[in-house]
């Protein structure tokens, strides 16, 4: 049975916690999260989507956003506290599809990095940020709209009651289009490359994403990776992978 993603958080949080874990380049600069600062992070916007959103599990939280560091902490998020990640079918495909104005029109909550009008119908949205070091929203928050780096920081650093997937097996994680994706489901999205010569047989090592993946791919290989201690690079698209990139973050494989 595949790990929960609170499993996977633990793992984070006690195998080589201070190793990198996911390192993301991007227009403005490189940012390097160990497993203990990202479970950090997914601790903050789980507690925030329960305490400022009331979110719960099998709650639909759409997701546009694109491919960001900050876009897996929130999935994560989501995933541990049972809430069902739902992405547009053009944003699978890296058009970035916008989710703001669009499904599911019955409710739950929107998070946005473009947004600039309330989403139709009885829905939370939620500007996000994409600065590193964004504190808050650029520009006017759209009325009624929730500023996520403005709150984010102010949660507790530890999510006290993550889901528990042996009572709910088999339980929906990404929903994109018709399709519902659980956890075995995401597993078998990727095929991870075998380790290059000379590279450890610990482990996968550490995989880069091409630029340009669409986001239910790139959700995948983070799970696929992080479910066996690997680490992984994000490049932004329109960000060059370089052969000094490559070779500084010791990449052994590509996706």
């Amino acid at each position: 049975m595949p790990q929960s993603p609170a499993a996977i958080l633990a793992r984070m949080r006690s195998s080589s916690p201070s190793s990198p874990r996911l390192v993301w380049h991007g227009r403005d600069g490189r940012i390097e999260l160990s497993g203990r600062v990202f479970d950090n992070w997914v601790a903050k916007s789980s507690n925030f989507l329960v305490d400022e959103l009331d979110a719960e599990e099998a709650m639909d939280v759409a997701f546009d956003l694109p491919v960001h560091w900050k876009t897996l902490a929130l999935a994560f998020a989501c995933w541990q506290v049972g809430a069902v990640v739902v992405v547009a079918d053009a944003a699978d495909h890296g058009a970035g599809a916008d989710l703001s104005t669009g499904a599911p029109a019955d409710g739950g909550i929107v998070l946005s990095s473009t947004a600039t009008d309330e989403p139709a119908g009885p829905r939370v949205l939620v500007c996000v940020a994409l600065g590193s070091l964004a504190f808050a929203w650029e520009g006017p928050l759209p009325r009624g709209a929730v500023d996520f780096a403005a709150e984010v920081r102010s949660h507790g650093d530890v999510f006290p009651d993550p889901v528990d997937d042996g009572e709910a097996p088999g339980r929906v994680l990404v929903r994109v289009g018709h399709r519902d994706l659980t956890a075995e489901d995401l597993l078998q999205e990727i095929t991870l490359p075998a380790p290059q010569e000379g590279a450890s047989d610990h482990g996968p090592g550490t995989l880069l994403v091409d630029p340009g993946a669409g986001l239910v791919r790139v959700l995948a290989a983070a799970y696929a990776l992080w479910h066996v201690d690997g680490s992984l690079v994000l490049v932004e698209d329109g960000v060059p992978v370089t052969e000094g990139m490559l070779t500084g973050e010791r990449v052994t494989g590509r996706l």
